[in-house]
């Protein structure tokens, strides 16, 4: 009986053990990359868009090779098999078990070593197959054409197959060579480029999109059933460097608790599966958003929808946010002038309040071999910094840095409210006792950077005073709202 209790004890502690991954670059424990063909505004428009604050840049463009960040479209990887939706014309065979797999990673081999031409950089490498998925009862509405056609594939074969036996092989033949695809494809960039991370963008997915059918009582939830439907791609999660869900808002969502719902809930199942192949080195989950709405390109998201899409990754655990974009972002010149503006006083100021709340969480209560995630992952709590504490400002000549800096309270809040989650490989003991820290330096950039001492953190005021002449300042004043003021 002893001996039980001890186990029981002994499982108890260690499935409390908090992991995660390693950070791609040292010191951050959570990115912001930018994947989007913004190098369009300078080379048609002249409008200079500054891309510093980025750790990786990469453009959506074909022609672009050699990046930090590579997306391999269907075009640009193999032979994918896939179906016109509309006109039913087939490309590479159209259906999986049609596609000839051999040419397929010959072709694949040459594309990868183009796009990605060096062995040594380090990067993100995203796959984004999105014609047919490779759990078939997923390939509904205008996808069912793939079931339909495999269906038909075997009678053709078997006449005096009934139609629920050739539905029954369709559904084998169908997922075997959709697996064998995807498997054999990543493997293969895997061998080939090592140092890159990768992953299918929107996998895993959890098709919580009832938001429109029920706006009153959506919960955002994860149905057991595609819960269930992400466990049969354990050979997925199993061979992937990394995961690339994707939380792009629609309208609909706009400022909404919605929105924070239908985020909150797919970032945390793709947090779950980065646990499937191994417990103790878990998946980098780098989330993919977009700066605008999907079906309304022209609008921005406000700093309600960022907090609701950067802000909840961030606060989950995830490693990074990816931003996307495409070419309506840099069509003429206005638009490149809404971009540049965007950039300059809504998203970076934001991204920067994100990125050192999660620094300073990081060294605070894991003296930087870990990063911090919710305790309650369905809470409300996030990675900010006190509006009335520190400021964003930004200088005359473009440059951002802040004023102030962090109480006692406002860390004692990290302590309370986030857990410290040591990355893999490393040993660290979370801070339980604020009194324990004697200084902390943050750095997320040259100029942006915050420095404390323990005589000083009792005492501490973002006061007028700090605050130098000739620069515009981003004040935080709640979870979700900024305010812009020029101080002359």
């Amino acid at each position: 009986a002893s001996g039980m209790v001890f186990t029981m004890l002994l499982v108890s502690c260690c499935s409390s053990l908090n992991i995660r991954a390693r950070p791609l670059v040292s010191n951050s424990p959570f990115l912001s990359i930018w994947n989007a063909p913004t190098e369009l505004c300078t080379e048609r428009t002249g409008v200079q868009l500054d891309m510093n604050f980025f750790s990786l840049i990469g453009s959506t463009l074909k022609t672009s090779i050699g990046q930090n960040i590579t997306l391999f479209y269907p075009d640009r990887l193999g032979y994918y098999p896939y179906k016109n939706e509309v006109t039913g014309e087939a490309f590479n065979g159209g259906l999986p078990q049609l596609s000839l797999l051999e040419n397929h990673l010959k072709k694949a081999k040459e594309d990868i070593q183009f796009y990605i031409p060096s062995d040594e950089q380090f990067g993100l490498a995203v796959i984004d197959w999105e014609n047919w998925r490779p759990v078939w009862i997923r390939n509904w509405g205008s996808k069912d054409i793939y079931r339909q056609e495999s269906i038909e594939l075997v009678q053709q074969r078997d006449l005096s197959l009934s139609e629920a036996e050739a539905r029954a092989i369709a559904k084998m033949e169908f997922e075997a060579a959709a697996k064998s695809i995807m498997l054999e494809s990543l493997k293969l960039g895997i061998k080939l480029k090592p140092n890159r991370l990768w992953g299918y963008y929107l996998y895993p997915d959890c098709y919580n999109y009832d938001y429109k059918q029920n706006p009153h009582n959506y919960t955002g939830t994860c149905l057991d059933i595609e819960i269930e439907r992400n466990n049969e791609l354990n050979w997925l999660w199993e061979k992937s460097t990394a995961l690339y869900p994707s939380v792009y808002l629609e309208s609909a969502l706009r400022s909404s608790r919605n929105a924070q719902l239908f985020v909150r809930n797919r970032v945390q199942e793709a947090i779950r599966i980065s646990y499937v192949s191994n417990s103790t080195h878990p998946l980098p989950v780098f989330v993919y958003t977009r700066p605008v709405f999907t079906d309304a390109y022209e609008e921005y998201l406000s700093q309600d929808d960022l907090v609701n899409t950067i802000g909840e990754s961030a606060a989950l655990g995830a490693s990074g946010i990816v931003i996307w974009g495409d070419m309506n972002l840099t069509q003429n010149k206005n638009t490149c002038r809404t971009l540049d503006n965007y950039l300059r006083k809504t998203l970076i100021p934001y991204l920067i309040n994100v990125t050192m709340a999660a620094r300073i969480c990081s060294q605070v209560l894991c003296q930087d071999s870990g990063a911090c995630a919710r305790k309650k992952w369905n809470s409300s709590d996030y990675l900010h910094l006190n509006p009335e504490n520190v400021v964003i400002q930004m200088t005359k000549d473009g440059k951002y840095t802040l004023r102030g800096q962090p109480t006692f309270e406002d860390l004692q809040t990290f302590i309370e409210k986030f857990d410290c989650h040591c990355y893999a490989g490393h040993s660290c003991k979370p801070t339980a006792d604020i009194n324990d820290i004697h200084y902390l330096h943050a750095c997320i950039s040259e100029d942006i950077c915050i420095q404390i001492s323990s005589n000083s953190l009792s005492n501490v005021e973002a006061s007028e005073e700090k605050i130098l002449s000739n620069r515009t300042v981003f004040s935080f004043t709640s979870q979700s709202e900024v305010v812009l003021s020029t101080h002359p």
